[in-house]
């Protein structure tokens, strides 16, 4: 999971890091920075939980 406000992890590079992994994927927090979980605690949650219904 990334933000869109944090630069350490670009979209490109995510996806890459996405393909390496089998049933990867990425997901993008907006209004985010390095503390996705507290700064927009709603979006990052409901990333999550879909990740988790996944596994």
């Amino acid at each position: 999971m990334q933000s869109n406000l944090a630069y350490f992890c670009e979209d490109a590079m995510a996806g890459r890091l996405a393909k390496l992994v089998p049933g990867g994927h990425t997901a993008t927090v907006s209004a985010a920075a390095h503390y996705p979980s507290m700064e927009n605690p709603f979006r990052f949650s409901a990333e999550l939980t879909s990740f988790l219904e996944t596994v």
